[in-house]
């Protein structure tokens, strides 16, 4: 059973790590290339806007991806009374927040752990992506 938990769980941080992968080449192609030929005060506000609002929006992604999968897995699905329910787990869960409302029952929270693990990791990724930007950014400022 634990092996076909970490399996399971295994995948699930597969996927989301290429859902961060893409991203981040997204992130590049449309933030960083254009930001190191020319960035002018007036796009700062907006570079950092749009770098911010689209690693959230991975990040949202990346608990959907583990709240369909906790909904269709027959043993979690049936600790939720909603997918909304799940959705909020998952985000509980995948930012470390973990209230404890909700939890899974005891052979499957290792799967919540892996998600926690998952999230830590995934977070911490775009952390460093928006460190260099703001690294990269005050270089410029102070070139000029």
């Amino acid at each position: 059973m634990i092996v076909k938990i970490i399996f399971i769980g295994t995948v699930i941080i597969a996927v989301n790590l290429v859902i961060q992968g893409l991203g981040n080449v997204f992130w590049f192609r449309k933030i960083i290339v254009p930001t190191k030929k020319n960035i002018s005060n007036n796009n700062i506000l907006k570079t950092l806007l749009f770098s911010f609002l689209l690693f959230t929006l991975i990040h949202i992604i990346h608990s959907l991806v583990w709240a369909v999968c906790y909904y269709i897995i027959p043993e979690t699905s049936s600790e939720f009374s909603s997918f909304s329910e799940t959705v909020y787990f998952s985000m509980v869960t995948f930012t470390t927040l973990g209230y404890g409302d909700i939890s899974l029952s005891s052979n499957w929270r290792l799967l919540s752990g892996l998600e926690a693990i998952n999230g830590i990791m995934l977070i911490g990724w775009s952390t460093a992506m928006m460190f260099s930007l703001i690294q990269n950014i005050y270089k410029k400022i102070n070139a000029k």
